[in-house]
């Protein structure tokens, strides 16, 4: 592709300072007359590359002078933003690896070294530790129809039931470890798809006029606001053991901002009387049980009758296995 020859040329030129064209056409393996054409796209996109005759010349960047602009084509000026996030990049079918040196040593040297920081002081991995990430067959063509505004026809399960949408896809949205499609319909409405849902997907040759002003953050912030408002909330009042505070991370949606304030209300035994919201009764209770006796439910009182006898059924299970096995196993004796 000609523009990662451009790339590859002013790579060559920041690291050698200037280069004669035959020296140029044969790292490159092109023809002298093939680096000038490259030479002046370069200059005409705005790269202070000079050119000098004789003996002593040859093809040179200016020194102190910024690269204004990278000749780079879509799929490569994709790569390159993707370059410090290479996980996403693998997964949306992008080759990120090897536009990274070249666009770090295109940049200009302050710029470079930003840059060089960055990818070398932060790493994302969108993966969790324990949690298999969602298989998403599809991803890398949805997010072709994305890039290319071309409308898309998918297949989607849900339920145990499969659908089929013709959609027009305007952007990818990484949640945890979790792809999700905003997408509109012909008719105008939009709907979010979990990509790993998808069972098919189908790029259509049809290109479609993206919604003028459309900002994606801004789409998914209402989009979040309104799943927010629609779950349902199951208010609970527990007391917490100090050194158990740091735990509550582990209740997910239940968590409260934490630290706690200093403001928290507390026992006589210095344990925070805090409320929290989850949003189901089951859920509370396969929750906080996670803390076991550093955490205490003290409303409302079915919850603490669905914890006391689930604690009962536990602790049956393990004096049945002190006894001499499960309780199957006791039972054939």
């Amino acid at each position: 592709m000609r523009a990662s020859r451009l790339l590859e040329l002013l790579v060559l030129l920041q690291l050698r300072g200037a280069a004669t064209a035959p020296e140029l056409a044969e790292r490159l393996e092109v023809s002298v007359r093939t680096v000038y054409r490259d030479v002046e796209a370069l200059m005409q996109a705005g790269v202070p590359i000079t050119t000098e005759p004789g003996r002593n010349g040859g093809i040179r960047l200016r020194a102190g002078e910024p690269i204004a602009a990278l000749p780079l084509d879509e799929v490569e000026a994709r790569a390159a933003l993707l370059a410090a996030v290479p996980a996403v990049a693998d997964q949306l079918g992008i080759r990120s690896a090897s536009a990274t040196p070249m666009l770090l040593a295109a940049l200009a040297p302050r710029a470079g070294t930003a840059a060089r920081a960055v990818r070398d002081r932060l790493l994302i991995e969108p993966a969790d530790w324990f949690r298999p990430s969602d298989d998403v067959p599809h991803l890398a063509a949805i997010a072709e129809a994305v890039w290319d505004s071309k409308e898309l026809r998918v297949t989607y399960e849900r339920s145990g039931s499969t659908s089929t949408h013709l959609v027009r896809p305007l952007g990818l949205i990484l949640k945890a470890d979790t792809w999700y499609l905003l997408a509109s319909t012909r008719a105008g409405s939009d709907r979010l798809f979990r990509v790993s849902r998808v069972v098919e997907a189908s790029v259509l040759d049809h290109r479609f006029e993206r919604p003028l002003g459309f900002d994606l953050a801004t789409a998914w912030e209402e989009r979040k606001r309104r799943f927010l408002a629609s779950i349902p909330e199951y208010p609970v009042r527990v007391r917490v053991a100090p050194d158990a505070e740091p735990l509550l991370g582990l209740l997910q949606e239940g968590s409260p901002d934490l630290p706690l304030p200093q403001t928290t209300e507390r026992d006589g035994d210095g344990w925070a009387l805090v409320d929290l919201r989850f949003e189901r009764p089951d859920s509370a209770a396969r929750l906080l049980l996670q803390l076991g006796p550093r955490i205490e439910v003290l409303a409302p009182p079915e919850l603490r009758t669905v914890i006391t006898e689930q604690v009962h059924e536990l602790a049956s299970l393990y004096r049945a296995r002190r006894r001499g096995g499960s309780g199957r196993a006791a039972r054939r004796r």
